[in-house]
């Protein structure tokens, strides 16, 4: 190359070369320090966008692992909460248990009852257990659902045990007769609203089941202040109908008056007139015709000799032809009355029958309206009585569909567990007012014992459907995945003791103060054990989902986080080697732009 002054090319090609090195130094520099390759979307445009949408689905998965171990424990305080209610019944049906046995007064059973109406009480505080300002298992955290009916089976009768079947021929499931007697007594009791109701059946060869439930209903629809309401209604509606019938038939009947007194009147009137005319008419001809003929005989008596002047004179008298010419017009206005007034009675008595007619259509429409409107309100009122009473029979024996036990809240058809025909007691309607606690059927024989035997088979129902109220949805949405609708939803169900069995909505509680009462109250325990360990199961499964979403989140979040590592991590080895390979080119390209300077230097000595 020829030695030059002016573009030192050496050096510009050097410093370029510095430049590059310089700036790939750089970004070693960068990556070494932050520890990764990809720093911005300049170093690597496709692999920095999969990297940073991996980045947000790892933040994603972290917050709904997060979202689980919230709902987890969520679930754990409704756990406690159901866990200790589980606890306290236990004590209870221990109590229970103790009152039904008559070594114990009256007295310690009213010391039992003290004891289990606290317990009660604290199943209510444990119902409105909260977490985060949420209560959860008091019934607000329901999902969408019916009011249904309680439904109570019993799979030991035979399976071709229906409501007519005689209670003396009743069969175990295998078709042996429990032998029950005509001198037996049939003790059924039954616990609604927290009142226990019994009643003694005497069996006889007609006794039936549906017969023997309908005449134990007598104490509830005795003492149900309910069934007195409904009939005080009823009663109430009667006599309003009653009065509104009074009432209407006594307007029709006073309309009715008032339009015959008025027909009658018009026809006095109209023939009245005709009448007054006539009469007028002729009494007017009799004072003309008076007046004229005493004129007459005084003027005969003093001229009557002279014809001539007699008829002058009679014909000259003013007063007389003027009497002349009333008594003319009277007659004939008298003929033209007389002869009018059979027409305008006629008429009259038409005017008066038409009128007499319509008034008594229009009475007896009036009156039919009235009795047609009393025969609908006796009969609503009736109606309503009748679904009324209906409705408030603690139960019904329902064996319709055999294997066809009730309706869920969620409007599905509940059949046995085996599918197989069965007896079924279900509430009279739907709802917790209507809520049928517990039933429990004894028998005792001739002597007073109970017969254990036909009792295990006879008293053997179960709840297969459980009474709730109507519920909007409010159940609980868990966020557990990282896309819209990957939820888990739960609801919780009520655990409050009018929701269980246990109290009435008036603060009647479960009552042990009799033996009857606390062999009933046994069954009624049972039952609520039953609804705490069912939703104790659904709490537990729902927590072990959460636990296994939760470690399958953190699974996901580990192995996304590992690809979005290789696509943006540095391998450190890799790039200290490219630090320092690049650090000795641009510490050798410095050297070489030094000497590179120095050429033009050289061109000096040769001019000097």
């Amino acid at each position: 190359m020829a030695m030059v002054v002016k573009n030192n090319m050496s050096a510009v090609q050097t410093l370029g070369t510095l430049n590059k090195n310089s700036s790939a130094l750089a970004k070693s520099l960068q990556k070494v320090s932050s520890g990764m390759k990809i720093n911005s979307a300049a170093d690597d445009a496709s692999g920095y966008s999969i990297s940073e949408r991996m980045r947000v689905m790892v933040r994603s998965l972290d917050q709904a692992d997060a979202n689980t171990q919230n709902g987890v424990s969520l679930m754990k305080v409704a756990e406690g909460a159901v866990s200790s209610t589980v606890d306290i019944l236990r004590t209870m049906k221990e109590k229970a248990i103790n009152a039904a046995n008559d070594s114990n007064t009256d007295a310690d059973r009213a010391i039992i009852q003290k004891e289990l109406d606290q317990s009660i009480d604290q199943i209510d505080d444990n119902a409105n257990v909260t977490y985060n300002g949420k209560t959860l298992v008091d019934g607000s955290k329901m999902a969408e659902g019916s009011a249904t009916k309680t439904s109570m089976t019993n799979q030991s009768l035979h399976k071709d045990t229906d409501g007519a079947t005689r209670i003396v021929d009743l069969q175990n499931r295998n078709g042996e007769r429990l032998n029950i007697q005509t001198t037996d007594t049939l003790t059924i009791s039954y616990v609604i609203q927290g009142e226990t109701y019994s009643f003694d059946v005497d069996i006889n060869e007609t006794t039936t089941l549906d017969s023997a439930l309908v005449e134990a209903s007598d104490p509830y629809v005795r003492n149900n202040p309910l069934m007195r309401v409904a009939y005080a209604q009823y009663d109430a509606s009667r006599a309003s109908a009653n009065s509104t019938y009074n009432s209407s038939y006594g307007v029709a009947s006073s309309t009715y008056s008032s339009a015959v007194a008025n027909a009658q009147g018009t026809y006095n009137g109209v023939t009245g007139n005709a009448l007054s005319t006539m009469n007028s008419a002729y009494s007017t001809m009799g004072s003309a015709s008076t007046y004229y003929q005493g004129v007459y005989n005084s003027l005969y008596t003093a001229y009557g000799s002279d014809p001539v002047v007699f008829s002058t004179l009679l014909a000259g008298h003013p007063s007389a032809m003027a009497a002349s010419t009333q008594y003319s017009t009277a007659l004939q206005t008298y003929n033209q009355a007389s002869s009018s007034y059979g027409s305008v009675k006629v008429s009259a008595a038409a005017v008066m029958s038409s009128s007499l007619a319509s008034a008594t259509t229009v009475r007896d429409s009036a009156y039919t309206a009235a009795r047609s409107t009393l025969t609908v309100a006796l009969s609503t009122a009736a109606s309503t009585l009748a679904d009324s009473v209906g409705t408030l029979i603690p139960y019904k024996l329902s064996v319709d569909a055999g294997n066809v036990v009730g309706i869920s809240a969620s409007g599905d058809t509940v059949y046995t567990a085996n599918r197989e025909n069965a007896i079924t007691i279900s509430s009279g309607s739907a709802g917790l007012q209507y809520q049928l606690s517990g039933i429990t059927f004894s028998v005792k024989d001739s002597k007073g014992q109970i017969k254990k035997s036909v009792n295990s088979v006879l008293d053997n129902f179960t709840e297969s459907v459980r009474a709730f109220n109507k519920s909007n949805d409010n159940a609980i949405n868990l966020q557990v995945g990282t896309k819209a609708n990957q939820t888990i939803r739960i609801g919780l169900t009520d655990m409050r003791s009018e929701a269980l069995g246990l109290k009435s909505s008036t603060g009647i509680t479960l009552g042990v103060g009799t033996q009857q009462q606390a062999n009933a109250a046994v069954n009624v325990l049972d039952n609520a054990i039953q609804k705490a360990l069912d939703q104790q199961t659904d709490i537990g499964s729902i927590e072990a989902r959460l636990e296994m979403t939760s470690s399958n989140l953190v699974t996901s979040s580990e192995n996304v986080q590992a690809s979005e590592s290789t696509i943006r991590d540095a391998n450190m080895p890799k790039e200290m080697t490219e630090y320092t390979r690049n650090n000795i080119l641009m510490q050798a390209a410095q050297a070489m732009l030094a000497q590179a300077n120095q050429s033009s230097s050289n061109v000096l000595s040769l001019l000097q």
